[in-house]
């Protein structure tokens, strides 16, 4: 089987990071056909053969990179065995980066966005759903004796540290790290 893009899907995936890479530069609003055309190096109808929308357009973009974004960050501590030490490397993955990061700025952009576009907020709400069930299986495989709740106290202390950490870039993670830590480990049988 050929694993080479096609030229049809070359382009789409030139569109898609054209608009991601925009985002966090012009806002979300700022994302037009016409820019992401001149980022891609197409011309605008192209960009609306292949998306449908600016909209559509906009989410894909976002939602695959805001998946990539903690995927590429707390994927790698998963493969500590042990679950403090495995929250501990989740959070400083997630703060090794400038707080101006792209992907950063990307992600406060779709957060505020979701706010007034409802298929976004579904997205989003779906993609946390599933870091959230990834975590509970992880911590329950681990021996955690209450996976749900670590779950979702990690995804959210995620969450709230990144918002946080958007207004206040010298904020320090090891208080956040103690303490959940300390709360996993609490939680091992």
């Amino acid at each position: 089987m050929n694993n080479a893009l096609s030229p049809q899907s070359s382009t789409r995936e030139k569109i898609i990071e054209a608009a991601a890479s925009l985002i966090p530069e012009v806002g979300w609003g700022g994302v037009t056909s016409r820019r992401v055309a001149e980022r891609a190096g197409v011309n605008t109808g192209v960009i609306h053969y292949h998306m449908g929308s600016i909209g559509e357009l906009r989410r894909i973009a976002a939602v695959g990179k805001i998946e990539m974004f903690f995927l590429d960050r707390i994927g790698d501590a998963l493969a500590q065995e042990d679950p403090p030490a495995a929250v501990e490397l989740m959070l400083r993955g997630l703060c090794s980066s400038d707080s101006r990061d792209p992907e950063l700025l990307l992600l406060y952009e779709s957060l505020v966005a979701a706010n007034r576009d409802e298929q976004l907020r579904a997205e989003i709400a779906t993609s946390l759903s599933r870091l959230r069930h990834w975590l509970h299986d992880w911590f329950a495989e681990r021996g955690v004796t209450r996976p749900l709740p670590a779950a979702v106290t990690v995804t959210a202390a995620m969450d709230g540290f990144l918002l946080q950490r958007m207004l206040d870039p010298d904020l320090d993670p090891a208080p956040l790290i103690e303490g959940l830590t300390a709360l996993v480990k609490h939680q091992l049988a």
